[in-house]
């Protein structure tokens, strides 16, 4: 695997534009949060993968409602 080399500014803020190809690549839009490592002589960007939740199929959904009938279902954070 070859790694991708870069050249980027940091600007005023403090604030470095990751590059089209890259963002385009590992699909970062917008919004997403990621962790910034300091580790030795690198500073790595890993993105934050939200924690999922857990529910169960309660009565108010309603019985005849197909996709509640397993019984848990898996969603994503708000």
């Amino acid at each position: 695997m070859k790694n991708m080399v870069e050249k980027v500014s940091i600007d005023d803020r403090g604030r470095v534009t990751i590059p089209k190809n890259i963002r385009d690549k590992y699909n970062i839009v917008p919004g997403l949060e990621f962790e910034l490592i300091d580790e030795n002589d690198k500073i790595i960007l890993k993105r934050v993968i939200p924690k999922q939740k857990t529910i169960k199929a309660s009565v108010e959904w309603g019985k005849d409602n197909t996709f509640f009938k397993a019984g848990q279902y898996t969603f994503g954070d708000d």
